[in-house]
């Protein structure tokens, strides 16, 4: 700016006398001034065009350092009419105006990126110490930087002190920032959404909150369990949600040996029909999946639109599946039998799989033994 000055006053062969000094530089105030004018009204139609508010609050905070700097503008013009050479005034008022332009751009990438397209876009809010510790860095490499430009002062010490500060502080806040960054990466990957069914780490949860350094889920017994972002994306996560919010549960079904599974899957179709929460589409499976001495293991799925619903939709169709299967006289029963009749007709000790079927010596013709032949329908002993 000086050098374009200086030229200025050359081409007027200056120095000029006060009145004509005064009159030039006021001109060039006005011309500034009207720019300023100009390019603000601009800027002020532009934001009552977007939805978010960010910068209309920008605009009110770079008018008073843009007015400032058309008047220094005006004075730096001032001095180069006069021929006015003094070496502190100059890189005084230089570096002034480069620190005012160096404070409009950070502000405006400040706000575009940390609370626009980060805040609003994604969703992460950054913490107040991490935006300020991003901001004084920023500040201090740009004032360092235009004072060694100015007056020719070796900061590369300075530089490199502020480097170790701050390297300091980033080792102190790794954690924050591990979960601010693991956070951004969430923001852009966007695995889930707000109101979303999501398993993760053992936990079953609605998405509540998404921040810039956790991400908060509500169980279904309305329990709030907080897992940092850093966690978050280190693990494997299920979204129930995506892509549809068509949720297929399976269903286990023990039944007894006597149950023919033509009639199993029947009930089990049967039941489906009588609950309204499940859905008629995608069409449902059932699968004959095991068989043991003791029982028959069949696993039905079925389908739900909303997964915050579906223990009420297997509770129902348990219900009907007990209605059903009564209605053909076959009983549900459980896995976990304690006694049994192998392949052998030999009596054994059952605990919860046919691995751990133990072979025991039991008297068949008591009426305990007889009971026992068929615990899941003992009236068929």
């Amino acid at each position: 700016m000086e050098s374009i000055f200086a030229s200025f006053a050359d081409a007027l062969s200056l120095p000029v006398a006060w009145p004509t000094a005064l009159l030039l530089s006021l001109a060039v105030v006005v011309m500034a001034e009207l720019a300023y004018r100009l390019a603000f009204r601009g800027l002020s139609r532009l934001a009552t065009l977007t939805k978010t508010t960010l910068d209309d609050v920008l605009l009110r905070r770079l008018r008073l350092p843009a007015r400032v700097l058309v008047v220094l503008v005006g004075f730096h013009a001032l001095l180069a009419m006069r021929q006015i050479h003094n070496a502190g005034v100059a890189q005084g008022l230089a570096i002034t105006e480069l620190l005012l332009v160096a404070y409009l751009i950070i502000e405006t990438i400040e706000t575009m990126v940390l609370h626009y397209w980060l805040g609003e876009r994604h969703g992460v809010q950054v913490p107040n110490v991490v935006r300020h510790l991003i901001l004084i860095i920023t500040y201090t490499v740009a004032a360092l930087s235009i004072v060694g430009g100015v007056t020719g002062i070796n900061v590369a010490p300075l530089l490199a002190t502020s480097t170790v500060v701050t390297v300091v502080v980033g080792l102190a806040l790794q954690d924050t920032l591990g979960n601010l960054f693991a956070g951004l990466a969430l923001s852009m990957d966007r695995p889930f959404k707000l109101g979303d069914w999501v398993y993760v780490d053992n936990v079953e949860g609605c998405v509540v909150y998404s921040g810039w350094r956790a991400t908060h889920l509500q169980t279904l017994t309305r329990d709030i369990v907080i897992i940092p972002n850093s966690m978050l994306s280190k693990t494997r996560l299920q979204n129930f949600n995506a892509p549809t919010r068509i949720c297929g549960r399976n269903q286990e079904v023990i039944v007894g040996l006597h149950a023919m599974p033509e009639e199993v899957e029947q009930a089990c179709l049967m039941a489906i029909t009588k609950v309204p929460a499940i859905l008629r589409t995608p069409p449902h499976k059932v699968w004959f999946v095991q068989t043991t001495a003791l029982f028959h293991r069949y696993v039905v799925r079925i389908y739900v639109d909303d997964f915050a619903i579906h223990d009420d939709a297997e509770s129902d169709f348990m219900k009907a599946l007990v209605h059903e299967l009564a209605a053909r006289q076959i009983r549900i029963g459980s896995v976990n039998a304690t006694a049994g009749i192998d392949v052998d007709g030999r009596v054994v000790a059952v605990a919860t799989t046919p691995a751990e079927l133990r072979p025991q010596t039991m008297a068949t013709d008591s009426p305990s033994t007889k009971a026992a032949i068929d615990p899941l329908n003992p009236g068929r002993a």
